[in-house]
Formats: C-alpha cells, structure tokens, sequence
C-alpha cells in the first residue's frame, strides 16, 4: 500500500514529513559543524600568530588533546561530516548516505555507552590516570597555551577549586613559572593563578588582581592557604558537584541520546522507504 500521494503514478512510498524533518534536523548541525571549524581555525590561526619561535607545537598526543582550538576543529569536522551526510541524504534520497549516517549514529552511540560503563566500573583507576595526566600536561603547560589558560581558568574560577589532584594548590608547584624551589628565578616563584583566589577583586572592588595568588604556596598550613586560595583539586571538585547533581547528568544523557537515536530512526525509516519506492521501478 502507497505511503503517500505524488509523482508520475500518484503515489510514494517516501513521506516528505520524514524526509524534511531529517533534511532540517541534519542541516542544523551541518551549520553548527561548519561554525565550529571556522571559529577553530581562526583561534589557532591566532594563537600561532603569536607563536615568534617558528617551531610546531605538535609533538605528541597531548599536544592535540590540550589544544582546545585543535579539538574543537575536530569535532567540527565530525559533525559537519555527519550533518551533511543526513543531510544531503535526506534531499537526494540518496541511501548510501542514509546509511553511513546511521551506522556512525549507531557506532558513536555504542561507543558513548561502552565509555560511560567503563568509566562507572573503573572509576577509582580512571580518576587516577585523569589526575596524573592533567597535572603532567595541563598543569605544566599552563603558559604555553592561551587557550587552555583561558580554559583552566574557567574551570577553577565556576567549580571553585584550584590544581587538579590531591595536593590542589601546592601542584602548581609543577609549572615552571609557578614552581617553589629557591633556585627557580620567576617572579610567579610559589604563586598560583588567579583563576585560584577566594576573593579576586581584594583591590578594588570590579577589578581583578591578576596577583592575588602570589605566595599562596608559602603557607604553613592548607588552613592558612583556605583563607586566600581554593584549596581542593578540580577533579574531587568535579566528582562532588556530579555526585550532588545525578539528576541534572542523567538529564543531560538523555539530552544527547534523544538527538541521536532520533537521527538513527529517521534516517532508518527514510532509507528503507526510498528503497521501497525505488523496488517498484524495477
């Protein structure tokens, strides 16, 4: 039986309320792909502006995973793929990008669910490792990167905490600038950024003081440290905040699963439609 009235017999098998509601779906996200890669690129056109030395900042893994302008370029480039797949796909009735798009729905979908599970089963070793890596890399390279200083930040200053692990503040210790020995000749020697300080504007009120976490490492005690400087790790910081929200995440879940299974069924169901309609040709 027809799905639908139209074309040279009067009938379709292909709904154009599924084909238009997957052409708008997808073309949305096609833009916002497209948005992400230029405003990527201009931010790492200009962070490299200011690069005098002439030497490419990519040496290792960690060079791209703590480059924000080089992950948001990244996913970008995934999205913009996806939403014209979808896209195009829905407007040429084209199946063979009906169905690479459903199979990368499908196959970003499982491996979303395999990672959550991994990392619900293998919290405590995943804390772990996140904790050594961001104090190793994100920590060190706080300087280098202005980008990810910005990012670091954000972070400290919405969550309220300052280093990433255990030892919170004093892992500033680790960055070059901020490091504490005697012989280190920064004039940041014992400090920690900004981002860390109770109160910011301790000048003049509507004014940071980019200096308020001066010292803050030649505390005696954390005590002492808690009346300038947030004393906790980011990371415990994080867990808490999840901890006191489980509702919130699991809204936030369903938030990204619902886009995804719905482009999955769509474009499903449109696929196999096309098909239908394409077999009476035969």
């Amino acid at each position: 039986m027809a799905c639908c009235k139209g074309g040279d017999n009067g009938e379709t098998f292909v709904n154009p309320v599924i084909k238009y509601l997957m052409f708008f779906f997808n073309l949305f996200f096609w833009l916002v792909g497209g948005a992400m890669i230029g405003v990527g690129a201009w931010a790492y056109v200009e962070k490299e502006a200011l690069n005098t030395s002439g030497d490419s900042d990519i040496q290792n893994i960690y060079d791209i995973l703590f480059d924000v302008t080089i992950v948001i370029i990244c996913l970008g480039i995934i999205i913009f793929l996806l939403g014209y797949a979808g896209c195009v796909g829905a407007l040429r009735e084209n199946t063979c990008l009906l169905k690479t798009f459903s199979i990368c729905l499908i196959v970003l979908f499982l491996l979303e669910v395999i990672g959550a599970i991994v990392a619900f089963v293998f919290s405590d070793e995943i804390t772990k490792g996140l904790k050594t890596v961001l104090k190793d890399e994100a920590i060190v390279r706080y300087r280098d990167d202005i980008n990810l200083q910005n990012l670091i930040d954000f972070l400290q200053e919405s969550l309220g905490c300052c280093g990433v692990g255990d030892q919170g503040y004093n892992e500033w210790s680790l960055n070059p600038y901020f490091n504490c020995t005697d012989d280190n000749p920064s004039s940041e020697r014992c400090a920690v950024p900004f981002s860390c300080c109770v109160k910011q504007n301790n000048i003049e009120a509507g004014m940071i003081n980019t200096m308020c976490g001066f010292g803050a490492q030649r505390h005696p005690s954390v005590i002492e440290a808690a009346t300038q400087v947030y004393t906790e790790g980011c990371v415990e910081t994080f867990i808490k905040l999840g901890k006191d929200n489980l509702v919130v995440i699991g809204a936030v879940a369903v938030g990204l699963a619902v886009p995804q299974l719905l482009g999955i069924f769509l474009s499903r169901v449109l696929a196999s439609q096309v098909e239908d309609q394409r077999s009476r040709w035969v």
